[in-house]
């Protein structure tokens, strides 16, 4: 493919990423547990766990912004659950697993509370 076969910068940064075996699926993102004033105090910082826009299998968690904000609701959240499960294994270290078990905690608080919102903040 060409340049000029890309409309958008980002989507030809991101490929470059994915050939490279770097980008997206290796940035840091901060995970927050958020109220509507954003005043929950719950966050963990995440690494290597999302997958890239290309895993098209994974309609929420390929859509998560890794250089901005992506929300999800409590009407998410079942959903957001049953793909988060499946990148379980990519938490290949401790603090990878924790941070993994972590983010499934405050999913299953944010399923379970309407005024909760779970926030992915990339760099």
């Amino acid at each position: 493919m060409s340049a000029g076969d890309w409309k958008n910068p980002a989507d030809l940064v991101h490929s470059l990423y994915l050939k490279l075996g770097v980008g997206p699926n290796i940035m840091s993102l901060v995970v927050k547990l958020e109220d509507d004033l954003g005043e929950r105090g719950d966050w963990v910082m995440l690494h290597s766990v999302i997958p890239s826009r290309d895993e098209r299998d994974f309609a929420l968690l390929s859509g998560i912004d890794p250089y901005g904000k992506t929300v999800f609701n409590h009407l998410q959240m079942e959903r957001f659950l049953e793909e988060w499960q499946r990148v379980r294994e990519r938490a290949r270290d401790e603090s990878q697993q924790e941070a993994w078990q972590r983010v499934h905690d405050m999913a299953m608080a944010c399923k379970e509370d309407r005024d909760l919102y779970l926030r992915f903040v990339g760099n």
